[in-house]
């Protein structure tokens, strides 16, 4: 497995990845997938914040094809951690993280999927408030100190 900073022609494979994992894991027919997050995942849509000076995008590759996506925002904002059904529990998510980890500020931030908190709490990652439902996406707000 490779990890790499993404570029530009990665945005349709991170694009790809996003959509598939959050449809597999986020989302259901009681609670489906909103229309806004759709088009804010497009490959165009995505590209401005690759090249983004204050974005680091970090990705997986395994035999050419994106496996796990780990985008951070000014350092402490973690934006998107996604990794595919497939190669989620095989250390993807853990190998983005430690390249990240260097790069991270002393509190760092994440809106997390329900489904990514187990993940986030290992990392040491504490719960802030409550589950909060925002345009047709639930999250759950937590914070880690480095």
């Amino acid at each position: 497995m490779e990890i790499r900073e993404a570029n530009a022609s990665d945005a349709a494979g991170i694009s790809e990845l996003i959509y598939r994992v959050s449809m597999q894991c986020n989302f259901s027919e009681f609670e489906p997938c909103p229309q806004w997050f759709i088009e804010s995942i497009k490959p165009d849509a995505l590209k401005p914040f690759i090249v983004a000076d204050d974005y680091l995008w970090l990705i997986a590759v395994e035999r050419g094809e994106i496996t796990g996506v780990l985008t951070v925002f000014e350092g402490n904002l973690v934006k998107y951690l996604f990794v595919q059904p497939k190669f989620q529990r095989k250390g993807v998510a853990r190998a983005l993280w430690q390249r990240v980890t260097p790069a991270l500020r002393s509190e760092i931030s994440v809106r997390s999927s329900l489904f990514a908190v187990p993940f986030y709490e290992k990392k040491g990652f504490k719960k802030v408030g409550e589950v909060k439902f925002f345009n047709g996406v639930s999250s759950q707000t937590m914070i880690a100190q480095r």
